[in-house]
């Protein structure tokens, strides 16, 4: 009776640990690393909002549209958005 209830306790615990670890890396993932300073680190990678490609913030092209900053892959896919959105 007692060894059923340490390996019942045993995969409880481990259940946990798994469930724990997997909300930990969704986790990471919605949410970008921040450096010391508090912003996002310039050689994660960010995806382009034209065309869905990943690539390195240090890489891409920066603009400032509706107040925000957005980061593109290329001048062609921020050309690309600007004119799909009307954006000057």
């Amino acid at each position: 009776m007692l060894v059923r209830l340490l390996i019942f306790a045993l995969l409880v615990w481990g259940a946990y640990y798994l469930v724990k670890k997997m909300i930990g890396a969704y986790r990471d993932y919605l949410e970008p690393r921040q450096d010391q300073n508090g912003s996002v680190s310039e050689t994660e990678l960010i995806r382009d909002p034209q065309c869905g490609a990943y690539f390195m913030k240090q890489q891409g092209v920066k603009a400032v549209i509706d107040g925000r900053v957005v980061y593109f892959c290329s001048e062609q896919c921020h050309e690309r958005y600007r004119q799909s959105r009307g954006v000057k």
